[in-house]
């Protein structure tokens, strides 16, 4: 028996009402009847700071930033729905990954 995948969800939009968030949901719903293992988080519940390598130095990570990264490192896979910013992600999601 394979083991079922725990993955994490989010959405790289920060806007409360985000198309990349309902886009997401139904995504997760896609996932589960594939038999994965879901965690649905929000991005806004882990507001960092704009990374800065100076900062880290004298300071450390961030404390939102370790427990994302804490968080992270229990899910065997990410389902990221993000829009396209100028060619790119947003800066939100940028500085959480």
């Amino acid at each position: 028996m394979s083991k079922q995948p725990k993955i994490l969800a989010f959405a790289g939009s920060l806007r409360e009402h985000s198309y990349n968030k309902r886009v997401l949901k139904t995504a997760i719903e896609g996932a589960k009847k594939a038999g994965a293992e879901i965690t649905y988080i929000d991005l806004r519940d882990y507001p960092m700071p704009i990374y800065n390598a100076d900062d880290y130095e004298k300071f450390g990570f961030d404390e939102n930033a370790l427990k994302f990264q804490e968080l992270c490192s229990r899910h065997d896979a990410f389902l990221i729905a993000s829009p396209e910013y100028n060619g790119s992600l947003p800066g939100g999601l940028k500085n959480a990954i």
